[in-house]
């Protein structure tokens, strides 16, 4: 890599590029996103530890990691 950038033509760019251009578009890196009103780290860690997924978890699991 020589550290210069690609100058894509519109016409050049694929599917792929074009939905990742546009989602950068719209995404705003500077900006705070909201809150999920979840502790996502306690709640990670609490997955690994009873060798579960995130995705298996129930509804009761996740919600003791609620933050107030």
């Amino acid at each position: 890599m020589n550290g210069l950038m690609k100058n894509f033509n519109e016409s050049e760019l694929s599917d792929k590029d074009k939905l990742a251009q546009e989602f950068i578009k719209n995404v705003n890196p500077y900006r705070s996103k909201p809150s999920l009103g979840i502790d996502l780290r306690r709640l990670s860690r609490y997955a690994k530890e009873n060798d579960k997924s995130i995705a298996t978890l129930t509804n009761a699991e996740i919600q003791e990691f609620k933050i107030n």
